[in-house]
């Protein structure tokens, strides 16, 4: 059964992805200036960064839409496609890093770690407040 998302939801699902782009410049620039003397290509990483936020985006979205709507049949396809689109890029950052100070790698642990709890909390909320004005 295919999830029929509607067109103002689909609005926002695109302002959501498009938000997490905007993020995207902005690590770019932060692994270009800091992590690129260490082996961390800013250009693959940006690109990898642009493709996966897209779908990590409208992934989210979807989740939140699926959770809320009961569609069970659905929920782990969206979590699947939501945590491999955010984990790729960090992997990429960890994987190519070479001779990189540890405090590098815990900084980088650090915010997938503190990025992964934002959005375990944003989708809570986003699910309480649209079950609270459904209800």
């Amino acid at each position: 059964m295919k999830l029929r998302v509607p067109k103002r939801i689909k609005l926002w699902e695109r302002l959501w992805a498009s938000s997490i782009l905007l993020y995207t410049v902005f690590a770019t620039f932060v692994v270009w200036k800091t992590l690129s003397k260490y082996g961390v290509n800013p250009i693959i990483f940006g690109c990898l960064d642009a493709i996966t936020s897209w779908t990590y985006g409208i992934g989210t979205a979807r989740l939140v839409t699926t959770l809320i709507e009961k569609k069970r049949e659905q929920i782990n396809k969206w979590v699947f496609i939501s945590a491999i689109s955010f984990l790729i890029p960090p992997i990429y950052v960890l994987s190519s890093a070479s001779k990189a100070p540890r405090s590098d790698y815990y900084s980088v642990i650090g915010v997938i770690v503190i990025l992964a709890l934002f959005s375990l909390f944003s989708l809570i909320s986003q699910i309480r407040k649209k079950n609270t004005k459904g209800h």
